[in-house]
């Protein structure tokens, strides 16, 4: 036999059977420490050259926290860094004399680069909940550095299918466009001045283009290293056979009753190309315009507009009574109008001629 070896052969000596001992007397069978409280990534770090604490620290009971950017070398101070980039840290809680070490978990923090791809990926992050694939980032990064203004890339991630269809309430989307685009967090006055402005039936549209059309907006961009001038990409001159166009001239006929004239067809295609304005915004145009307000028209046929224009059939009679009724019991014609503008019947007429509702 083996001297010192841990498999003790069963021997008999003088009648006496001696068997090995339990592997789990020499094994170390003590609990270990348990993390209490993860730490939690630092949001909004911008790379300005100096370093910076990746995480806010964690918790622990049974040991103490220690923290890796490798996953080998553990240390108890918070890690940092100073330049831009993701960055993975790994965390456990080494044991005391009574514990062992707690298994190794992961976190992921970001240093945004102070270049267009950080002014892309940091707004993915807060509009899509994720970092921008290396598709898209190599399209916007082109569309910026050849003179796109960032407020038309900005837009056109703001009113993407992928964005709306995250189906954030008002609060949420205030939070989005406050730290995507003026990487801060709302302040108390602003966002509610936003929430009341929406309460009342201002489109989404208009408030992001309030945001991307602000000093605070142009101030940020250039903290990045981009400017907010001049649009290379911009739509001038929509051609007649597209359904934007389409969509302007149906404004035209149904709500002022004629043909569109060149100089306001061109005017409303752009702004709708170019996304400057929603398919609320356009009819918001049309139906308070002078050319409207001044022709005068009775409580019912404006109701009867409204049908035309925004469910594309002439108005029921239990429908019409019921509308008439509330302005004629006091209701202002805007709000009526967002009543109309805001259904399920003028979203999927939008969507049909490929504009944002708003």
């Amino acid at each position: 036999m083996k001297t010192g070896s841990r498999l003790i052969t069963a021997i008999t000596c003088v009648g006496l059977l001696i068997t090995a001992l339990p592997m789990s007397v020499l094994a170390d069978n003590r609990e270990p420490a348990t993390v209490v409280t993860p730490p939690q990534p630092i949001e909004n770090i911008h790379d300005d050259g100096s370093y910076h604490d990746l995480v806010q620290p964690g918790y622990a009971t049974g040991g103490t926290m220690q923290y890796s950017l490798d996953g080998v070398t553990f240390w108890t101070s918070i890690p940092s860094a100073n330049a831009g980039g993701v960055y993975t840290i790994y965390y456990r809680a080494q044991g005391d004399n009574n514990h062992s070490d707690s298994p190794v978990n992961t976190c992921t923090a970001v240093i945004i680069s102070a270049n267009t791809a950080g002014f892309v990926d940091n707004l993915y992050l807060h509009a899509l909940g994720r970092h921008v694939d290396d598709g898209a980032l190599s399209y916007y990064a082109q569309r910026l550095t050849s003179g796109t203004a960032a407020a038309d890339v900005a837009r056109e991630i703001l009113t993407s299918s992928e964005f709306t269809g995250r189906n954030l309430n008002n609060y949420e989307f205030l939070e989005v466009l406050y730290r995507g685009l003026f990487n801060r967090a709302p302040d108390d006055g602003g966002r509610r001045n936003n929430l009341d402005a929406m309460s009342r039936g201002t489109d989404r549209l208009t408030i992001i283009n309030g945001f991307l059309s602000s000093v605070e907006f142009s101030n940020n961009c250039a903290s990045y290293g981009i400017t907010n001038t001049g649009s290379a990409n911009a739509v001038t001159n929509v051609d007649a056979s597209t359904r934007i166009r389409a969509f302007v001239g149906r404004l035209y006929r149904k709500c002022l009753g004629r043909r569109p004239d060149t100089a306001g067809a061109n005017f409303w295609s752009n702004q709708l190309a170019n996304r400057q304005i929603s398919g609320t915004n356009c009819a918001y145009g049309f139906f308070f315009s002078p050319e409207f307000t001044s022709a005068n028209y009775s409580n019912e046929e404006f109701v009867t507009r409204l049908y035309n224009v925004f469910f594309d059939r002439s108005p029921d009679a239990q429908g019409l009574a019921n509308w008439v009724g509330m302005l004629n019991g006091g209701a202002s014609r805007e709000s009526v109008f967002y009543g109309f503008a805001h259904s399920e019947e003028f979203s999927r007429i939008c969507q049909d001629y490929g504009i944002v509702r708003g």
